[in-house]
C-alpha cells in the first residue's frame, strides 16, 4: 500500500515537472531574440565535491584553466537541490547568485547531502525549482549526478541519482551519470571519504570537460 502511494507520488510529480518546465522554457524561449550563440561562460553549482574541501585547487577552475572557457564556481558545503546548508545554501539560491554573471549554461553537480533524505519528492521538487529558475532566466542547463567512489553504490546515493535524472530527462537536459561507473576511486578521495583530493578534482575536470564538449556544446 505505501509502495502504490509512493508510486501515485511519483507520477503526480513527473507530471507537474513536465508541465512547469515546458511553460518556463516556452517562456524563455519567446523572452529570448535571436542572436548569435554566446561565448562560453559556465556557472557551477554544487556541494563541497565542486566547492572543495582540503583542495589545492577544484575542479570547476581546472576545467577553466584546461579549456579557456569562463567558469565561475559558486558551490557551498553541504548545499543540495533539497539540503540548504546553514540556511540559503540550496541550488535554488545558487543559482539567483549565478545569474547576475548572466552565464550562457549553468551546470548542476548534484550534492550528496541530498541524500540524507529518506524520500525522493523533496529533491525532485528541489530539483524542479532550480532548473525552472535556470530556464526561466534563460541560460541553457546541463546536471551531473551525485560522484561515487566505489561500489556497491549505497540505495541512498542511487535513489538520488535516479530522482535527479528523471527531472533532467524532464527538462530535456544532459545528464551525466557519475555513479555508473563510479566516477572516482578511493584513492581519488580523502582518506576520511569526505571529498576527492586534488588528484579526484583533476579526474572529475577532464570527464566534465569531455562530456560538455560532446554532449552540451553541441
Amino acid at each position: 500500500m505505501i509502495a502504490a502511494y509512493r508510486n501515485v507520488i511519483m507520477i503526480v510529480v513527473a507530471l507537474l515537472l513536465a508541465a512547469e518546465l515546458t511553460w518556463a522554457a516556452t517562456l524563455a524561449a519567446a523572452a529570448q531574440p535571436p542572436r548569435e550563440r554566446a561565448p562560453i561562460s559556465i556557472a557551477v553549482i554544487g556541494d563541497q565535491n565542486t566547492a572543495g574541501f582540503n583542495n589545492r585547487e577544484v575542479w570547476p577552475t581546472l576545467l577553466a584553466a584546461r579549456t579557456g572557457w569562463s567558469v565561475s564556481n559558486y558551490a557551498l558545503h553541504e548545499a543540495g537541490f533539497a539540503a540548504d546548508g546553514t540556511g540559503g545554501q540550496a541550488y535554488v539560491y545558487q543559482v539567483e547568485r549565478a545569474q547576475a554573471a548572466h552565464p550562457r549554461i549553468i551546470l548542476f553537480a548534484t550534492g550528496t547531502a541530498d541524500a540524507a533524505l529518506n524520500e525522493s519528492e523533496a529533491i525532485m521538487i528541489g530539483a524542479m525549482d532550480a532548473l525552472t529558475k535556470a530556464i526561466r532566466g534563460g541560460q541553457q542547463v546541463a546536471v551531473v549526478g551525485p560522484i561515487w567512489y566505489a561500489t556497491p553504490i549505497p540505495d541512498s546515493i542511487q535513489r538520488l541519482n535516479d530522482a535527479v535524472q528523471k527531472v533532467a530527462e524532464v527538462a530535456g537536459a544532459p545528464f551525466l551519470n557519475g555513479i555508473d561507473p563510479p566516477m572516482l576511486s578511493k584513492k581519488l578521495m580523502h582518506p576520511d571519504l569526505s571529498a576527492p583530493n586534488d588528484a579526484g578534482q583533476s579526474v572529475i575536470a577532464d570527464r566534465i570537460a569531455a562530456w560538455l564538449q560532446s554532449q552540451v556544446l553541441r
